[in-house]
């Protein structure tokens, strides 16, 4: 998937989930009107560039406003063995969860928690690499 990140006249550019810049024209976007933050595909052949808008829920899936990445066998081994006391939150940056795992572990509640959190962690799939949103 890629995004527009800036139109400038006829020219559209596009960053790639690589990381890299592809510069368009503004008629490749045959199927929309092209506007920054648009989530679009890109097709390429030798002589031709096709822009269309993504029809799939990308930004409901990977929405990661309010999510840290993380490495994901790190996380799974703290939520396993430390997870009762808040560590793996700790970790993920989320430090208001963290101390409320740490003031309750008395209760054994964070551990059946950090569990949970476990199996979440385990289905997810890691990106290219190895990180998790969480």
């Amino acid at each position: 998937m890629a995004k527009i990140i800036k139109i400038d006249g006829e020219n559209v550019y596009i960053g790639n989930s690589d990381g890299t810049l592809t510069t368009v024209n503004k008629a490749d976007c045959s199927e929309f009107s092209p506007a920054v933050g648009d989530v679009v595909e890109v097709y390429k052949s030798d002589n031709q560039t096709i822009v269309i808008k993504s029809t799939g829920n990308y930004a409901d899936e990977h929405d990661v406003s309010n999510k840290e990445p993380v490495t994901k066998v790190v996380y799974c081994l703290l939520a396993l063995f430390l997870g009762g006391i808040g560590v793996h939150k700790f970790y993920a940056r989320k430090i208001g969860l963290g101390l409320a795992y740490l003031l309750f572990c008395w209760t054994c509640i964070p551990a059946l928690l950090a569990l949970v959190d476990l199996i979440i962690a385990i289905c997810q799939p890691a990106d290219a690499h190895g990180n998790i949103y969480v």
